[in-house]
């Protein structure tokens, strides 16, 4: 098959602030530029986000202006018709709508790729939380067939669509999140919220929401009987002021640091007793990786998404059930004690998702692959 190498390879998502999607966009980007001569454009509702300074230089972020993406459609057909990219990939679910719209508006000038990153989950909530759930999924049903490919970070994810009625395995790949391993040289900037001198301490990386279970974390945490032990969460949201009253109530305030969003997280995680993904569901869970290239113990919920996957059934971490704090805390005893798998074998793993790794395969499998019988 002929590549125009003059076409860019094009990547659409709102903005690059923090996030786990955000992240794979720029991970792509920035290792792509080694494995093709295409352009690399990476297309912004509004150009903004931490992440815009982690991308290379030669990596051209086009700033549609429109500041969200529900306001994309027009000016992301333009760029569509305007550049000629020879692919789209967009990512989160609602954004995919957004761009199979666009590309429709447009006349479907290039090839479009859709990356669907969150199990579908089963309704529940309010009435109105309902709705806005069903919606979303009838649009998927209906939009993510006219995609010329869909990629899904994990066999569950994947399983979870077709469970939804959302019919596309014959054009599907399952293809894991890429991630970048930080050096092992970086020390952390500072660890001054931590007492001197620096006790030991187990670490949780991810925004303070509903579907992280830092509540059962601190529960499991105040089950533990290492009165020595601290518990460090990297990330912040609007949990916070309930988390921090659950650990006064807990009796273990004095012994939880929660020190907001840190720029080297990994750095602080390789100083750690043990990394614990106490998750309800998960998209994928990068941080799990990452905390896997560390080489510590790992503990992780057996939660919807990837953990069982990246751990393959627990041989490089113990995985425990969700919303169960008990279990947690035996895991986090058990991995501080007689973790699984070894140094060696989980920095194995991680280099199972290494970028250049990843990007291989969505070059090879959805990218730049116009017959569907190269899908598996």
């Amino acid at each position: 098959m002929h590549i125009d190498t003059s076409r860019p390879i094009a990547f659409f998502i709102p903005a690059l602030n923090g996030g786990g999607a955000q992240k794979v966009v720029v991970n792509l980007a920035n290792v792509l530029p080694e494995l093709t001569d295409c352009p690399i454009h990476v297309v912004l509702a509004r150009k903004e986000g931490e992440f815009i300074d982690e991308l290379r230089s030669d990596v051209q972020v086009i700033d549609l202006a429109t500041k969200r993406a529900s306001r994309s459609f027009f000016a992301l057909a333009r760029y569509m018709r305007r550049h000629k990219p020879q692919v789209l990939m967009s990512s989160m679910n609602y954004v995919n709508i957004i761009c199979m719209l666009a590309a429709l508006l447009a006349k479907r000038p290039c090839r479009i790729v859709l990356r669907e990153a969150t199990v579908v989950l089963p309704h529940s909530g309010s009435l109105f939380v309902r709705f806005r759930k069903n919606r979303l999924i009838y649009l998927m049903r209906f939009f993510y067939p006219l995609a010329d490919a869909i990629i899904a970070n994990s066999q569950e994810t994947l399983n979870s669509m077709e469970q939804a009625g959302i019919r596309v395995r014959n054009k599907s790949a399952v293809i894991g999140n890429p991630i970048t391993i930080p050096p092992r040289d970086i020390e952390p900037r500072s660890l001054e919220w931590l007492p001197y001198p620096r006790p030991p301490f187990i670490c949780s990386v991810g925004r303070l929401a509903e579907e992280k279970g830092y509540d059962t974390l601190l529960s499991a945490f105040a089950r533990l009987q290492n009165g020595r032990l601290h518990l460090v969460i990297l990330g912040e949201g609007e949990l916070r002021e309930s988390l921090t009253r659950q650990a006064e109530e807990l009796g273990i305030k004095e012994r939880v640091h929660m020190p907001g969003f840190v720029q080297n997280p990994m750095a602080v995680v390789r100083n750690a007793e043990a990394f614990v993904l106490s998750s309800r569901w998960e998209g994928f869970g990068n941080v799990l990786v990452e905390a896997l290239a560390t080489g510590i113990p790992v503990v992780s919920t057996d939660c919807p998404g990837a953990p069982r996957d990246i751990l393959e059934n627990g041989t490089h971490g113990h995985l425990v059930p969700y919303d169960d704090p008990d279990s947690m805390a035996e895991g986090i005893s058990r991995a501080l004690e007689h973790p699984a798998g070894t140094p060696e074998s989980r920095t194995a793993r991680a280099a199972d998702f290494s970028a250049e790794k990843i990007a291989r395969e969505y070059l090879d499998r959805a990218l730049l692959q116009y017959q569907m019988r190269f899908f598996k």
